[in-house]
């Protein structure tokens, strides 16, 4: 009688050969990293079935490595294919918008020129500094401090706050004009 325990599963050595998918997989993650092996896995295979991804993960995790080195490989040492544009309009048109180009940018040389020699005179170079001069200045630093203390916080919500909106409203109604025309009439009235 044999004691010896069988194990589970297929025998060692007589698995599928899955060389050409993990080959696939290697490609789409060498074209792409931002990808995720078991995303490419998927792609890869034309109808994914879950024991056929997992068993695509286990090969993945022990030989990924090697196969994405050969996959970088390859890419890296073959020239990227000169693209092919069809132009969807005839020869004579692209020269017409070649020549206008041209011409457009001909027209606006000068002015370019112009500007560019007016960024870069002396008398530009020296507004800019004193305008960084201005800004880093006791001053100016002053201000800011100012601008974020407590009291200047305390200002504005006051400003913004319900009451002083209801304020600004009873000021701008229509019974408060009337008030004032009134005002204004009765100082007319006793003036005279």
């Amino acid at each position: 009688m044999s004691t010896t325990k069988r194990n589970r599963g297929r025998p060692r050595g007589t698995g599928l050969d899955d060389s050409p998918t993990l080959r696939k997989v290697a490609e789409m993650l060498a074209a792409d990293p931002s990808r995720k092996p078991t995303a490419a896995i998927k792609r890869a295979l034309d109808k994914p079935t879950e024991t056929a991804v997992r068993r695509l993960q286990g090969k993945w995790k022990d030989q990924g490595a090697r196969y994405l080195a050969d996959a970088q490989a390859r890419r890296s040492a073959v020239p990227a294919p000169a693209r092919r544009t069809s132009a969807p309009y005839s020869p004579r048109a692209a020269r017409q918008m070649l020549e206008a180009h041209r011409r457009m940018q001909d027209a606006l040389s000068p002015g370019m020129l112009a500007a560019q020699e007016m960024m870069n005179s002396p008398a530009m170079m020296a507004a800019q500094e004193a305008a960084r001069r201005l800004s880093e200045s006791p001053a100016m630093r002053a201000i800011e401090e100012l601008r974020s203390s407590p009291t200047m916080r305390a200002i504005e919500e006051l400003q913004n706050s319900p009451t002083m909106r209801a304020m600004r409203e009873l000021q701008a109604s229509p019974a408060m004009r009337a008030i004032q025309e009134a005002h204004a009439q009765m100082r007319l009235l006793s003036g005279y």
